[in-house]
């Protein structure tokens, strides 16, 4: 009978390119390991079979897929207890690669990838906000509640999309920018109604000024300068 295996067995992703910048997978996203417990010598990138990895979602055209660089610490486990049946049941932090969240910012929650896209969600209580950045072209993001620098310390509050490069705003059907409230995002997204009053206010404004420079017989042009 072959032996089970149970619980898991710690190991590292490889790959044949030494320092490689992004993950080492095959066409199915699968990785190699280093079993750890392992002395022999093994060309580098081929010590193990591909080995698939479980994930929290996964599909054929969907699914989550942070690909893993070599190094990266990993707990393999085996379908059925099968030793023939390898696959990486989740990822570790060690000594060498540490956590980016951590007691220092216990308060957050983050998505970033090694070249430094992020996603971070900030839980605390009356300073909740959202960032959402990449590093091309100096640093493009989009910031959403309280505001703080990399020192955490406040830059504003509301949204905040900005760039070093290049902007552009585009819609095909229409651009609608108000200053007009909306409470808790209660209303429809295009209410124009506010709007609408504010300009007729300012139309009858308008030709309430232009009705009084006739009488006084001003000309237009004095009024506009």
């Amino acid at each position: 009978a072959r032996p089970v295996m149970a619980g898991t067995l710690p190991a590292r992703v490889t790959s044949t390119r030494e320092n490689d910048t992004y993950g080492h997978i095959d066409k199915h996203g699968r990785y190699r390991v280093n079993m750890l417990f392992d002395r022999a010598r093994w060309e580098t990138g081929f010590e193990s079979l591909w080995v698939r990895q479980s994930r929290p979602y996964a599909g054929d055209t969907y699914g989550l897929h942070l690909p893993l660089l070599a190094g990266t610490e990993v707990a393999i486990g085996f379908e059925d207890g099968n030793p023939d049946r390898p696959y990486i049941a989740g990822v570790l932090h060690d000594s060498a690669h540490g956590d980016h969240v951590t007691i220092c910012n216990d308060k957050r929650n983050v998505l970033r990838t090694p070249a430094n896209n992020k996603i971070r969600l900030d839980d605390e209580r009356g300073k909740e906000h959202i960032k959402l950045s990449t590093e091309y072209g100096g640093k493009s993001q989009l910031n959403l509640g309280h505001l703080v620098d990399s020192d955490r310390r406040p830059r504003g509050e509301g949204f905040e999309l900005r760039t070093d490069s290049w902007g552009a705003i585009r819609a095909q059907k229409g651009i609608f920018i108000s200053a007009d409230g909306q409470v808790q995002a209660q209303g429809q997204v295009l209410a124009m109604e506010p709007a609408v009053s504010n300009l007729a206010e300012a139309r009858e404004q308008m030709m309430s000024i232009s009705g009084d420079a006739q009488k006084a017989t001003a000309n237009p042009a004095d009024l506009q300068a």
